[in-house]
């Protein structure tokens, strides 16, 4: 009995970019995020244009009286940028035939006498995705230890964010005054924020399920709200509209701070990676010539937030 592996090579080939695509793209807080690809590794600039109006009773001229004092109280353009910290990452892996017997002998080999396929390529391949959109949900967050920062040190006061503390707002949230703290984190936007279509409020998976009670327990209007669960599939969603709000509640299973709590528009929170070249490629091959399985996994990724437009209660 011996493995045929020939198939590796051309199923990864061929798959490789829908591969690398749903490591990168479907963990579940790139949902809530503004992807921009195509990025190499290093620093890019991320352009921002504000301005503050001045509108006054129409009059002929161009003086002061009529174009505002500027600045902040009135008629400016302000240009800005935000850094976007990317870098490659790989994942290699080792693989003997041997060893692999061992483990899909029962369950995957034909039942046949003769010469056995071994159709794990599809397998390990999703084993191999899901290890990276964990790596990536994780990261977004937390960062790697090293060169990027994760979201969570990027989202502070100290760096530009509104203050999301004070009267009214406990965190980690509790049951019995969740709902309370939701609003008033909710009510620190301005105006402007809270006009925005993509607000979303980013919270650990623990804050979650203490706003989903926390909403159950103001009562039957609020609960009608809650979207019901699809006991079809199985999936409980992570996410949920805040009633009264266009604000998205989010659980993001990265996020490993249950004192912190991060409100604001998605346009504004930046994920960058490639994916538009060969530079992020997933590659799963047999080298005869060792006699072993070689996967092979690059990308990119990092994260960027304009600070002055998100709540955060750190």
């Amino acid at each position: 009995m011996s493995f045929n592996l020939a198939g590796l090579q051309p199923y990864t080939d061929q798959l490789s970019t829908d591969l690398i695509s749903a490591a990168l793209l479907k963990p579940h807080t790139v949902q809530y995020l503004t992807v921009m690809a195509g990025k190499t590794a290093g620093t890019s600039a991320i352009n921002l244009l504000n301005s503050n109006p001045y509108i006054i009773d129409a009059t002929c001229g161009f003086g002061a009286a009529q174009v505002g004092p500027g600045g902040a109280t009135g008629n400016s353009t302000v240009f800005d940028q935000i850094d976007l910290v990317v870098q490659s990452k790989m994942l290699k892996e080792q693989l003997c035939p041997e060893d692999l017997r061992n483990y899909w002998l029962s369950s995957q080999l034909s039942p046949s006498a003769y010469a056995e396929s071994v159709p794990f390529e599809e397998q390990i391949a999703n084993n191999k995705v899901n290890n990276i959109k964990q790596y990536v949900e994780n990261t977004i967050w937390q960062g790697d230890g090293g060169s990027l920062d994760g979201l969570l040190s990027q989202a502070t006061v100290a760096n530009g964010c509104i203050g999301g503390t004070g009267a009214g707002i406990t965190v980690p949230l509790a049951v019995s005054t969740g709902f309370e703290t939701i609003w008033n984190i909710y009510n620190k936007l301005t105006n402007a924020l809270k006009q925005e279509n993509d607000l979303v409020m980013y919270m650990s998976l623990s804050n979650y399920a203490i706003a989903v009670q926390a909403l159950m327990n103001e009562g039957n209007a609020l609960i009608s709200q809650y979207p019901n669960i699809s006991n079809a599939s199985g999936d409980a969603p992570m996410s949920f509209i805040w009633p009264g709000t266009n604000m998205t509640i989010f659980g993001a299973p990265g996020i490993n701070s249950n004192t912190h709590i991060i409100v604001g528009p998605k346009k504004y929170a930046f994920f960058g990676t490639g994916l538009l070249d060969d530079a992020d490629n997933f590659k799963f091959y047999y080298d005869p010539s060792q006699d072993v399985v070689n996967f092979m996994s690059k990308f990119r990724l990092g994260t960027a937030v304009y600070a002055s437009q998100f709540v955060s209660t750190i």
